[in-house]
């Protein structure tokens, strides 16, 4: 019998890393079972008409390397198992110390993927696994739940994607700076709003797919790590920047009365680069108009650099028109070739108070409107990014579509009612048509198909490709 203590209970554990009745599972296959192969997707119905693929080399660089099974894994698990069914006959002991014992713990899977970063329209093929020893089929479906959340940057990076395709139809309308202004459009406001310091880093790292201002730390140094490549710190830093910025901790220092005494002193701490003033710790109508007084007029505009004035409170739509119309109305403002408003260089408006993608979209839509262009507004995003995404917004699901069982292959699927949650069946590939559009093929007779934009990634505990975050970048490119 193993002492045990609370130091026994690691941080991750494999075989503990999956949902209890997946635990059960082994005894359940049919007898003579040697190959489990499945895949996931993004179901029809999904929020979104793409998923942005992404996150699966973060899990497998910092998880599933090397040698990730030991004995100590087994036996903890064991005992907990036992503790957990009330049965210490459940475990799948044989099999775990199989994996230690001929792959001395390293994990006996292939998995084929899409390359991170790419657009593919839901209800395809984006990733497959299949165990590579027929005495280790059971383990195919053991690492589902793990591998699933994917989900998590998949659906960041498919969101900040959407927002993007937003913002650049409303800079295509009204304005001459797309290329310039697009990069820095929305900027993750959501380390705070994260449910983990994990989950800040993955969710970040789908919103640095798309965009290169954040403010979430952990998300850049994750990147730096997972996707980063070797070369990471030989090359111009290009991964994510953020600005100086107040906070109303900041602006409520000194009182009321003492609020533009802070101002001042920020203009002089902070002579030069973009500085970001939250405005409305009381009122943002009397904020703007005495920036625009000649105490602080000439200082802002004489400044190297942009002071950007940005609101927290109030309806999104109307109150982030009429902040831009009273900057205008101060600091002055010229028409760009397309005929719309833009503010003066040294002034800018950033919106980051609880909006969606539909809410940015109808941002733009109302400063279109009024003839005002979308490159005035920077869009700022954090519990919307984090927290208000899902499994189901996307409708991920990881399903198997074809087993071996005594040496003969099946497709198999289910096909409810509910025709939407109909699975896959046999072993898959995923076409690129052109255009695109994507094809998942179903019941492929060979393993590999030409033409499959499904890699190898990972074999029995080795990566095999490897993307950085300009690959991702480049993938997710609006066409």
């Amino acid at each position: 019998m193993v002492n045990f203590t609370k130091e026994s209970i690691k941080d991750f554990n494999w075989i503990t890393a999956t949902d209890s009745y997946k635990q059960t599972h082994y005894h359940m296959y049919p007898n003579k079972t040697e190959y489990v192969y499945s895949y996931f997707e993004s179901r029809l119905g999904a929020r979104f008409p793409c998923t942005i693929f992404a996150g699966l080399q973060y899990k497998l660089m910092r998880y599933a390397l090397g040698s990730v099974i030991t004995q100590e894994d087994i036996e903890w698990a064991a005992y907990l198992a036992g503790m957990h069914f009330g049965n210490d006959k459940i475990f799948n002991r044989v099999g775990w110390e199989y994996i230690v014992n001929e792959y001395d713990g390293r994990l006996p899977l292939e998995i084929r993927a899409v390359a991170e970063g790419t657009p593919v329209p839901v209800g395809n093929v984006m990733m497959t696994f299949v165990n590579t020893d027929p005495k280790c089929w059971w383990l195919t479906n053991s690492v589902e739940s793990f591998f699933t959340h994917v989900w998590a940057m998949s659906t960041s990076a498919t969101l900040t994607w959407i927002i993007k395709n937003i913002q650049t139809k409303y800079l295509n309308f009204t304005s001459d700076n797309l290329e310039t202004v697009l990069p820095f459009m929305l900027h993750d406001f959501g380390y705070r709003g994260s449910s983990s310091h994990e989950s800040a880093q993955t969710v970040g790292i789908g919103h640095l797919i798309n965009y290169l201002g954040t403010d979430t730390i952990p998300a850049v140094e994750s990147a730096m790590k997972y996707y980063g490549g070797n070369d990471v710190f030989d090359k111009p830093f290009n991964i994510g920047f953020s600005v100086n910025a107040s906070e109303h901790s900041i602006m409520t220092a000194k009182g009321e009365a003492g609020e533009f005494d802070l101002v001042d002193e920020l203009l002089t701490k902070y002579p030069t680069g973009i500085i970001s003033i939250v405005i409305d710790s009381y009122n943002w109508k009397r904020f703007i108009k005495t920036m625009g007084t000649p105490r602080f007029k000439e200082r802002i505009l004489n400044r190297d650099g942009k002071f950007v004035f940005r609101p927290d409170s109030g309806e999104p739509v109307q109150t982030s028109l009429e902040v831009y119309q009273a900057v205008a109305n101060e600091f002055g403002y010229k028409k760009n070739s397309k005929g719309f408003e833009v503010l003066n260089p040294k002034t800018g408006c950033l919106w980051g108070d609880g909006v969606d993608e539909i809410d940015v979209e109808n941002i733009y839509g109302n400063l279109m409107n009024n003839g005002v262009s979308a490159e005035n507004y920077i869009i700022g995003m954090g519990g919307n990014i984090h927290q208000k995404i899902n499994r189901d917004t996307q409708r991920n699901a990881f399903k198997s579509s074809y087993q071996v069982c005594d040496g003969i292959g099946i497709d198999i699927f289910k096909d409810p009612i509910d025709g939407s949650k109909r699975s896959k069946k046999g072993r898959l590939a995923l076409i690129n048509r052109g255009g695109g559009v994507f094809k998942t093929l179903e019941e492929v007779k060979t393993w590999h198909t030409t033409g499959d934009l499904l890699k190898p990634v990972f074999r029995n505990g080795q990566l095999l490709k490897e993307y950085s975050l300009d690959e991702m970048r480049k993938n997710a490119l609006i066409v």
